[in-house]
């Protein structure tokens, strides 16, 4: 008898395989710190259902960490761990966490498990630091700061809004130019090495000028 099942969640593990190939390839090569995201099961739900995502998670061959976990999916925060150190230990990064009572100077595993712990109660919002948003941007959002954001902005900006817009641009074609790795190549590692190799300082200073 056929499992339709099966092939409706095998089909689907290749698809959310593909979608989060794209969705972190500026996390694989090293242009942004984390990606945060939310990944749905498919088909009929079990206690192995959360498994079947990690498993993919597992596949994406990158550092993750799950932030929540329930019966429709998981929000996992995957990172590159030396681009994430360096962003959450800039100055203005640093200081605002301090000031936020979060455990600033003892290395990235204590912020990452400080982040899961607060994620228990909600949101916590200076994810936006782990994720790479302008400092600016994060600090408005805390502060109330006026806002400029417009919409099919990524995220909410406040203050100067050409920064803000110009990464925008940055990230989303860095993941047109992995969804088109990933259209020509079938092999999940293959894709992983293309993408890790993109020349992003290069493709960042064309954007980055308004480009």
């Amino acid at each position: 008898m056929l499992d339709v099942w099966s092939e409706i969640c095998s089909r689907h593990r290749e698809e959310t395989l593909a979608f989060l190939t794209m969705k972190t390839a500026a996390v694989r090569c090293g242009a942004k710190p984390a990606e945060l995201l939310r990944v749905p099961l498919c088909g009929r739900q079990g206690p192995d259902g959360c498994g079947k995502v990690r498993a993919v998670f597992a596949q994406l061959a990158l550092p993750y960490r799950i932030l929540s976990e329930e019966g429709e999916g998981a929000l996992a925060l995957f990172f590159h761990p030396a681009r994430l150190a360096e962003a959450l230990a800039r100055p203005e990064a640093a200081e605002l966490l301090r000031a936020r009572g979060w455990p600033v100077g003892r290395g990235l595993d204590p912020l990452l498990a400080e982040l899961a712990r607060r994620w228990r109660r909600g949101p916590a919002h200076e994810v936006g630091l782990f994720v790479g948003y302008p400092h600016k941007d994060v600090a408005g959002f805390l502060g109330a700061a006026p806002e400029t954001t417009r919409a099919g902005d990524r995220w909410r900006v406040f203050g100067a809004e050409g920064p803000s817009r110009r990464l925008m641009r940055f990230h989303r074609r860095l993941e047109l130019w992995a969804a088109g790795v990933c259209a020509a190549v079938a092999e999940p590692t293959e894709r992983f090495r293309r993408i890790a190799a993109f020349p992003f300082p290069q493709l960042s200073q064309h954007i980055m000028k308004g480009a």
